[in-house]
């Protein structure tokens, strides 16, 4: 098969309606985000039940170091595990792995539920971790390989929002858990149960075809024609292959040391930087809701923890769920650098009226739920969703789960490192001090967009990711 040959494969794939299979795409891949969202945002609300003085002996309780590793566990885990499997799918094949991530995610959430200490709880999070993390490059990558030119930011943000249903899923479980089953145990249920969504897709993950575009660049013509055949449901002609595969190691350390640094940068740094305010307020969100005085009664945890779990669902179905699917809907209009610099923009505006205004805003709940759920909103119709597909756009095929996994794992590195310290802020500075980081970290977000993101909305990946395209003066890509 020849060059031009290739070409109208991926020309097929490019101009394809979309179908069931992008359907059943999304749902292979969306539960695995389901779970990753549910076991990562779960933690805020098990947290109360798991640092009080009924579990563990009460060794937990007031040690705000092993407060903040219980929630930033899986988020270390995530950075790991996005590298490693980042790396993994780019030497050997996104389908070599997909299904392995979510066996580690079944496997130790239901160790984690079991766990008889603290060391053996934040042990068995951090490897959980790894499977979410190895979710992110992944999922991300094949639906993005598989997409339309079209239709190709809808699909993949498709994907990434069923996090919100995850959310949504893990207060509903809180205030399951805490009215019908012993206080004291409720976290185990609530752990545990983030097992369930992850095992009802791995089989499904196996069945997959690799994608058209890895098996072209590694010289499987006649799978790629298989698996567009597949896509689209019709005939490719036939197909020719040739021997061997390139050299992805040295591919990848040349190409984004000399010519994609500028590209990994801005979505490495964008990531660390997003998931730094967003994970360091949601997974400590029970803790900001208690703090303020919602659902809080001195003396009795299981109402607290309820009122608690009350409050993230009141944030996820006014918020964070509809923040996902906007996003969805504007993304290939709007474009992604557009909704990623706006949202930016728009968090540091808000976080900045916070540290201001804080002791006003406290006082008055409504207005306090109103601003801090609106920063998820915006987050979510921006940053967050825009980080995710990005990377999958920017980089060429031999370097795309590579450049995703380390730019996934940049984000959820800046998740666990203020996660782990929001506590110790909160408890040495105050919220206001909290919320001028927050506001400091939003702005840089909105600098590096503009330097180092560039519009691909519109454009096939091998058009998006050629530095050919929208080149600045300096000759660097924008």
């Amino acid at each position: 098969m020849s060059k031009d040959n290739d070409n109208d494969l991926l020309k097929n794939l490019d101009q394809a309606k979309v179908n069931r299979f992008h359907g059943k795409a999304i749902f292979v891949a969306g539960m695995g985000f389901f779970s990753d969202a549910y076991d990562l945002f779960v933690i805020s609300t098990a947290a109360p039940i798991i640092e009080s003085s009924v579990v563990f002996g009460g060794q937990i309780a007031g040690n705000t170091f092993i407060s903040g590793m219980i929630g930033a566990a899986a988020l270390f885990g995530a950075f790991l595990g996005a590298m490693i499997f980042g790396r993994i799918a780019d030497k050997k094949g996104r389908k070599f792995t997909y299904g392995v991530e979510m066996s580690i995610l079944v496997v130790f959430a239901i160790i984690s539920a079991f766990s008889v200490n603290v060391t053996m709880l934040i042990i068995s999070r951090f490897i959980l971790g790894i499977g979410i993390g190895g979710d992110y490059p992944i999922s991300a990558t094949i639906m993005s390989e598989y997409s339309n030119v079209k239709s190709r930011g809808k699909l993949v943000l498709s994907v990434f929002a069923m996090q919100g249903f995850g959310l949504l899923a893990g207060a509903i479980v809180g205030l399951a858990s805490t009215a019908f089953l012993p206080v004291t145990e409720s976290w185990r249920f609530m752990l545990g149960f983030g097992a369930i969504p992850a095992a009802s897709v791995i089989y499904l993950r196996r069945k997959i075809l690799e994608t058209p575009r890895y098996s072209l660049e590694a010289g499987n013509k006649t799978l790629a024609s298989e698996a567009v055949i597949d896509a689209t449901k019709h005939s490719t002609g036939k197909a020719v292959d040739t021997n061997g595969a390139p050299n992805f190691s040295r591919r990848i350390n040349r190409a984004i040391a000399n010519k994609y640094w500028l590209f990994l940068l801005g979505t490495a740094g964008s990531w660390f930087i997003f998931d730094m305010a967003f994970y360091g307020t949601s997974v400590n969100s029970g803790t900001v809701l208690g703090l303020i005085g919602y659902g809080a009664v001195k003396g009795n945890l299981a109402q607290t923890v309820f009122h608690i779990a009350e409050g993230n669902t009141i944030l996820a179905l006014a918020f964070e769920v509809p923040g996902y699917w906007i996003a969805v809907g504007l993304v290939d209009k709007a474009g992604r650098k557009l909704l990623q610099w706006a949202g930016f923009s728009v968090m540091a505006i808000i976080y900045f009226v916070f540290a201001l205004r804080f002791t006003t805003i406290e006082t008055d709940l409504s207005l306090f739920i109103a601003m801090y759920g609106l920063s998820f909103l915006v987050g979510n119709i921006g940053p967050n969703s825009t980080t995710f597909i990005i990377p999958t756009e920017l980089f060429p095929t031999s370097i795309r789960t590579t450049s995703h996994g380390i730019s996934a794992g940049s984000g959820k590195l800046g998740a666990g490192i203020f996660t782990f310290l929001v506590p110790t802020i909160i408890a040495t500075s105050g919220f206001p001090v909290l919320f001028d980081l927050l506001a400091g970290i939003a702005f840089a977000g909105v600098i590096l967009t503009l330097i180092a993101i560039r519009e691909t909305k519109n454009m096939s990946l091998e058009q998006a990711s050629s530095l050919n395209v929208d080149q600045g003066a300096s000759g660097h890509p924008l």
